[in-house]
């Protein structure tokens, strides 16, 4: 009797410890029936329309290569470049487990479409592999600052750069503070005068010449002068603008050019007290070309100069 009564205690023993363990086991694996919050997995097909094909752009210009992986399905995946961009891309093709969800890969495609309303694009899969490439610094080339108070006014700045300062003048001391007067003339705290506030940096920013203008190199005075009207700067300001960069570009066949907006302010944030009423940034990203270069064109304004006027204009070459 003792021998039985052992060993039904054992069998006891036994059973308790296998249901503690499948117990602690389903604790710890989700349900089927539960509702998932992760990304798609490879297992879905997009099933969503993307764009309009029959309306949708085909460029003959290359639209992507170094992107990150932001989501994967069965039958395709979606990217985002490797720099800030309200671009999202549709990659045609199902990649094998080896590819997860942040990878940065180079791809290789073909049959690719841009619709510009919504900025996406879709592509077909030729080829991906994975991708080390990081961007190299980029120059701010004299970006200079103008102040244009009602009345004279004692006027701080500062500038946020996610880069470095390569050379400023004034000297820029943790920020610039002068008198400003109604004609744009800056005083220091030494009496010194000046015409603006210029500095140049490097920056990591990626800037997008996905829209923009393709312009003869021999054009480029006259497209400027219309352009830069256009996006509100006066006479004077268009004058200095020009100088600069006139010298680099009109020799070149062709010049693309795209006026950078969020990518630059975000790279470059300016803070003025007293607060403007009229804030006018142009910044000028351009690229030289030997052929002509078809891309949508870039729908250009400014804001009427009312009260308190900052404007400040700059630029880069994209290698």
């Amino acid at each position: 009797m003792r021998k039985w009564a052992f060993l039904s205690a054992l069998c006891l023993l036994v059973t308790l410890f296998l249901t503690a363990c499948n117990t602690s086991a389903d604790s710890t694996t989700p349900s089927s029936t539960a509702t998932s919050t992760t990304a798609p997995t490879s297992d879905q097909n997009y099933a969503e329309p993307w764009l309009d094909k029959s309306t949708a752009e085909q460029p003959d210009y290359p639209l992507f290569e170094h992107v990150v992986i932001t989501k994967i399905y069965a039958d395709c995946f979606f990217a985002e470049y490797t720099f800030p961009s309200p671009t999202e891309i549709k990659v045609n093709g199902a990649l094998s487990d080896d590819w997860c969800v942040g990878d940065q890969v180079a791809c290789t495609y073909e049959n690719a479409y841009y619709d510009h309303a919504t900025n996406r694009i879709e592509a077909d899969l030729v080829s991906i592999e994975v991708s080390d490439w990081q961007p190299q610094p980029g120059t701010y080339a004299k970006p200079v600052i103008y102040l244009y108070p009602e009345k004279e006014t004692q006027v701080s700045v500062n500038l946020t750069l996610d880069g470095k300062l390569t050379c400023t003048y004034p000297a820029y001391n943790n920020g610039w503070t002068v008198t400003a007067a109604p004609d744009g003339t800056l005083t220091d705290e030494k009496g010194q005068t000046y015409n603006y506030l210029y500095w140049e940096g490097e920056s990591f920013a990626q800037y997008d010449l996905s829209k923009g203008f393709c312009v003869k190199g021999e054009d480029t005075a006259a497209f400027l002068e219309e352009a830069l009207a256009q996006l509100g700067l006066n006479r004077r300001e268009a004058n200095e603008f020009i100088v600069y960069w006139l010298p680099l570009m009109e020799q070149n066949p062709y010049n693309v050019i795209a006026f950078q907006t969020d990518i630059y302010t975000e790279a470059a944030q300016l803070a003025v007290n007293p607060a403007p009423d009229t804030l006018i940034r142009v910044f000028m990203a351009w690229q030289a070309a030997d052929d002509f270069v078809e891309l949508p064109a870039q729908a250009l304004s400014a804001p009427e100069r009312v009260g308190f006027t900052v404007v400040e204009w700059g630029g880069t070459e994209v290698k």
